[in-house]
C-alpha cells in the first residue's frame, strides 16, 4: 500500500493554528478582529483569496466570511470581488506598474484620436496614461468618469467634461444621474480599460457600478478603443461588459495569444501593437 500524501497546510491554516495553540480556542470561535487580520494576512500574501477556503479554514460560514471581506473592502483595506477578495492597489501603485508599456498603449491610443474628437476615458492607470497624452492636444473635449484622468487636463488647452455621481476608492464617479444619461452626450472614440480581456468571458471588471456606465458609454461612442496590456490576456474578472464584439480596437503592447488572436479576428476587432 502507499502511503497516504501529506498536504501542506495553507498560510491561513498555518497562522490560526498558531493562534489556536496560544489561545485554546477553536478557529470558530476567534474575535472578529482576529479573524479579519487573518484573512488581510492571507490576501497579502496569496494576491487573491476564496470564499470557501476561508470558510474552511477559519471554521465559520461563508456568510460571515463575506461579512468580514464587505467590512474590509468598505474601509480600504481589500478589494471585494466575486467569490473573494483580492489585493486593493492604490490607483498610484498600478500607475508604477509596467510605466513603458503603458505610456507606448497610450501613445499610440492618442494616435488614433483626431482634432475636433470627443473622446470618452474610462478610468484606470493606463487609461490616466491616456489622458495624460491626450491633455497635450488642442481642439479636443475628454468626457470621464475618473478624476485622475479629469486632473491631467487641468492645465490642458483642450476641455475636459467631468461626469458627477458618487466619489470612490479609485477615484472614480458612478450612480452619475442626469447628466450621464442626457440624450445629447455623444462620443467620436471612447477608451475603455479592462480587468481582463479573454476569448471565453470577453471584456470583463471587477465593479458593477462602474460597468453599468460604461455599458451606456458604448451606446454612444462611435468608435469603442480598449486599451489594455499583455498581463489582462486571458484573464477573466466578476463583472462582464460584453463579448469581443463590443469593441472596435484593441490597443496592446504584445501580440495576443493564438486562441485570443483568433476570437479578436473573429469578433472583427483590429489590433494595433504599441511600441514601447
Amino acid at each position: 500500500m502507499h502511503p497516504t500524501p501529506t498536504v501542506a497546510p495553507s498560510f491561513l491554516e498555518a497562522t490560526i493554528t498558531d493562534l489556536q495553540t496560544q489561545t485554546g480556542r477553536g478557529s470558530g470561535s476567534l474575535p472578529a478582529d482576529q479573524r479579519r487580520s487573518h484573512i488581510l494576512e492571507a490576501v497579502r500574501s496569496a494576491g487573491e483569496v476564496d470564499v470557501r477556503r476561508l470558510a474552511a479554514d477559519l471554521g465559520v460560514s461563508q456568510m460571515t466570511v463575506r461579512r468580514d471581506l464587505s467590512h474590509l473592502d468598505r474601509v480600504g483595506l481589500l478589494r471585494r470581488v466575486h467569490g473573494g477578495a483580492t489585493v486593493r492597489a492604490s490607483p498610484t501603485a498600478r500607475s508604477e506598474v509596467m510605466p513603458a508599456e503603458k505610456t507606448g498603449i497610450a501613445q499610440a491610443v492618442a494616435g488614433l484620436v483626431q482634432d475636433g474628437d470627443v473622446v470618452g476615458i474610462d478610468v484606470g492607470s493606463t487609461c490616466t496614461a491616456v489622458a495624460h497624452q491626450l491633455a497635450l492636444r488642442e481642439g479636443l473635449t475628454a468626457v470621464t468618469t475618473s478624476l485622475h484622468a479629469a486632473l491631467a487636463f487641468q492645465t490642458s488647452p483642450s476641455r475636459c467634461v467631468l461626469l458627477g455621481g458618487i466619489v470612490t476608492r479609485e477615484g472614480s464617479l458612478v450612480d452619475g444621474g442626469p447628466l450621464v444619461h442626457r440624450r445629447e452626450l455623444n462620443l467620436t472614440k471612447l477608451v475603455l480599460g479592462c480587468g481582463g480581456v479573454s476569448a471565453d468571458r470577453g471584456i470583463t471588471y471587477f465593479d458593477l457600478g462602474e460597468t453599468a456606465i460604461r455599458e451606456d458609454l458604448i451606446e454612444r461612442s462611435e468608435t469603442v478603443i480598449l486599451a489594455a496590456d499583455h498581463s489582462k490576456f486571458e484573464v477573466d474578472r466578476a463583472i462582464t461588459l460584453g463579448g469581443l464584439g463590443v469593441i472596435d480596437v484593441l490597443v496592446t503592447d504584445a501580440e495576443p495569444p493564438q486562441r485570443l488572436a483568433e476570437a479578436l479576428r473573429a469578433a472583427d476587432v483590429e489590433v494595433v501593437v504599441a511600441s514601447t
